[in-house]
């Protein structure tokens, strides 16, 4: 029994945070960009994004690591989370009121814009990787184990809803305060039409893990994940059907770890520098050219800034801002560099 338990772990460590270890070899053997990281500075990965408006945002990685900007992502101040656990995912209703969630159950809180982190009590040490601010007040995290929390005070308390099944859970996304989605591993959606107070199971038709999901209204919404799966809904989750993305030059499926839709204009990124968007609201996708450095990094925060202006951050605080299917500026945080 013992042994059963430890493969169980040693399997089930294999899937924590996809974005680093699926990438492994991207980071550790893209030279290219590991050298560029280490001569600005720079080597802390990033995996989350939130903005509140087209200037002002948050970014968060590893080793407590949260930035601050209010430049539209040109220039990033450091913030201090006080400590030093990896942080995974960042959300704000607004500009003063947000959240962090990271690994082993970290959930950092603040109410003065991120000048001050007060960290808050997480019913079990779970690594959470996803989070949403719906209000002041409400807050959902989901990650490890099926793992689902829930505050309706801000974050004095917070609620075990944990999904009693072993799933992991990589995404959430709201259409207001009452409607949201998860996604998860073995192609898990979950819906909520409460605030998250209870959730339900919606069929996806695969059981590939699916890592991003963005809603731009209560009704349409994308997912992407593993290997190359998106799926699209035009009923609220209803029903979900496959979109079929072209493989890379190389033949290859790209892996895709956050998408974000507004109104018609979509956009995805990933791995090996993969950067798609849609201008049809998700019905059809087209890449965009990327450079050799930008192919050895893999990016999972990402968001729009307006219609179609997009920033995402990742490997060794690399980030890219694009507009449209073009790629605008290429650097790496705190100072984004013109390309």
């Amino acid at each position: 029994m013992k042994r059963e338990v430890e493969n169980k772990m040693k399997k089930k460590s294999t899937r924590l945070i996809i974005p680093v270890l699926l990438s492994a070899l991207f980071i550790f053997h893209g030279s290219l960009v590991f050298a560029e990281a280490k001569k600005h500075g720079f080597r802390d990965s990033m995996y989350s994004l939130c903005f509140v408006n087209e200037k002002e945002g948050w970014a968060v990685g590893a080793r407590g690591n949260i930035r601050h900007t209010t430049d539209g992502g040109l220039n990033w101040e450091k913030q201090d989370a006080g400590t030093n656990i990896m942080l995974l995912s960042v959300s704000f209703c607004n500009p003063q009121v947000g959240w962090i969630a990271g690994k082993s159950g970290m959930i950092l809180h603040t109410v003065d814009g991120g000048k001050t982190w007060s960290k808050q009590t997480a019913p079990k040490r779970m690594s959470l990787f996803a989070l949403k601010a719906l209000s002041t007040e409400k807050c959902v995290a989901a990650g490890d184990w099926g793992t689902i929390f829930y505050t309706a005070d801000g974050g004095k308390t917070w609620e075990d809803k944990t999904y009693p099944k072993d799933v992991i859970i990589y995404s959430i996304d709201f259409v207001g305060e009452e409607e949201g989605w998860m996604a998860g591993e073995f192609g898990t959606i979950f819906y909520t039409k409460d605030g998250g107070v209870t959730w339900s199971l919606q069929q996806s038709g695969t059981e590939n893990t699916l890592f991003g999901i963005s809603f731009s209204s209560n009704r349409q919404g994308v997912i992407v994940g593993l290997s190359g799966t998106m799926l699209r809904t035009e009923d609220g989750g209803k029903t979900w059907n496959p979109i079929t993305l072209a493989p890379d030059e190389k033949g290859e499926m790209q892996t895709f770890y956050e998408v974000k839709l507004r109104g018609n204009f979509g956009i995805a990124t990933g791995d090996r520098g993969a950067i798609i968007t849609s201008e049809d609201g998700g019905k059809t996708w087209k890449p965009t050219e990327v450079t050799m450095d930008i192919k050895l990094a893999w990016f999972s925060g990402l968001e729009l800034l307006n219609e179609n202006k997009a920033i995402t951050v990742g490997t060794n605080s690399m980030a890219i801002i694009t507009e449209g299917n073009k790629i605008k500026l290429v650097g790496y945080l705190p100072n984004v560099q013109q390309k």
